[in-house]
């Protein structure tokens, strides 16, 4: 067990919320359409917020670098809000 550090499970967790916002940023129009994208914003909405908490913690505990995922995840469960209100108006 000497190999398994911390940075083997912290590293993916804090590149996870990176990558989803690429993702979200990609699929953006699919949020402003509420027909297409209803499952999309969900899922991403509710995995954002499951790698929230614990990167929080590594950002406390690990590395300072965490802070870009809290951020990441963060960007997202705000700008969904917003392209919702945006797709409304």
């Amino acid at each position: 067990m000497d190999w398994l550090t911390k940075g083997y499970a912290a590293w993916p967790m804090m590149i996870a919320p990176v990558l989803m916002l690429l993702l979200f940023i990609k699929n953006r129009e699919l949020i402003r359409d509420p027909r297409r994208g209803a499952n999309f914003s969900q899922v991403i909405k509710i995995v954002s917020c499951l790698f929230l908490i614990p990167n929080v913690f590594a950002a406390i505990g690990y590395s300072w670098l965490a802070v870009i995922s809290v951020l990441s995840s963060l960007t997202i469960l705000v700008a969904d809000r917003q392209l919702k209100k945006q797709a409304h108006a």
